[in-house]
């Protein structure tokens, strides 16, 4: 038995529309950040008091995940269901993620804890758009 995917949504409520293009520009800026990390962790990968092994396990896992979830973050703003289910997961796990990093002390350099409450702060704001009434009223199941 195949599983059926939902079809996707015809986002038409103007407020859904905005919100989920505003996620979607926010999740293409925690991409453009976090590779731009990674680029960065690349460059000063010689000194280990600014690269450390933890930075750059976090940084590269960063960077694929803020890949996966803009390509997914394209995808509900396009109507998809499970793009949209996926996208709430996913940033509300990295806002977890980070909130754990940034209260570890000397876990990770101060650049680095910076880096990822801008991360963090994008995907907050994602998450509230994600959560706001009309945009789980385009995406709930009828």
């Amino acid at each position: 038995m195949t599983k059926q995917i939902p079809p996707a949504v015809t986002v038409t409520d103007p407020d859904a529309r905005e919100k989920l293009h505003i996620a979607q520009v926010l999740l293409g800026g925690y991409a453009a950040v976090s590779v731009l990390t990674l680029l960065a962790i690349v460059v000063f990968s010689g000194n280990p008091g600014i690269v450390t092994d933890a930075v750059w396990i976090r940084g590269s896992i960063l960077a694929v995940a803020s890949l996966i979830t803009f390509a997914l973050g394209v995808s509900m703003a396009k109507g998809s269901r499970s793009s949209h289910r996926r996208v709430r997961i996913i940033a509300l796990a990295q806002v977890v993620a980070i909130i754990v990093i940034e209260c570890v002390p000397g876990a990770f350099p101060v650049w680095f804890k910076i880096e990822n409450g801008v991360c963090g702060t994008l995907l907050i704001i994602v998450v509230l758009l994600t959560f706001a009434r009309t945009v789980r009223t385009t995406f709930a199941t009828r």
